[in-house]
């Protein structure tokens, strides 16, 4: 995982979304926003993403890109899995509600983030951008976020 910078007293991190590693092995367990950036993955792997992002406690998934609002309705309904079915094979939630967030730019979605979003009484602090796309790189997401520090607001 990679350190970009601190914006809004947010520490913002960017992780590649690969089948080949342990991308999650280094996510936070409190505290922390998923900013997940997705187009082009089949369902499995947007499940996959869903049970590593519920089990590492994320408080908050903003999703963006093609795939953004299919992946707000699988964690949605993977949280809902887990309420009503004991048998279902990852049952773990964490002690608190999950709320998630689709957003149609890059730009307003980091923004949100950054700026937006809460989870009353969490006090968000992490902010982990999971990059599970092949439009979008860790240099624009740098450029976004020195916008953001310079007084850029998206549309």
């Amino acid at each position: 995982m990679i350190d970009l910078a601190t914006v809004n007293n947010r520490k913002v991190f960017y992780q590649r979304y690969d089948t080949e590693t342990p991308w999650s092995t280094n996510f936070p367990t409190e505290n922390w926003l998923a900013f997940v950036l997705v187009d082009n993955q089949p369902k499995t792997k947007l499940f996959e993403i869903s049970n590593k992002l519920i089990g590492r406690n994320a408080c908050y998934v903003c999703a963006t890109g093609e795939q953004s609002e299919l992946m707000h309705d699988i964690v949605d309904e993977d949280i809902v899995y887990r309420e009503v079915d004991i048998d279902y094979e990852y049952n773990y939630l964490p002690p608190f509600d999950i709320i998630t967030t689709w957003h149609n730019t890059i730009q307003e979605g980091l923004w949100f983030a950054i700026y937006a979003a809460c989870n009353d009484p969490i006090e968000i602090d992490k902010i982990v951008c999971l990059n599970a796309s092949d439009g979008f790189s860790e240099p624009e997401i740098r450029e976004l976020l020195l916008k953001f520090t310079e007084g850029y607001i998206p549309d």
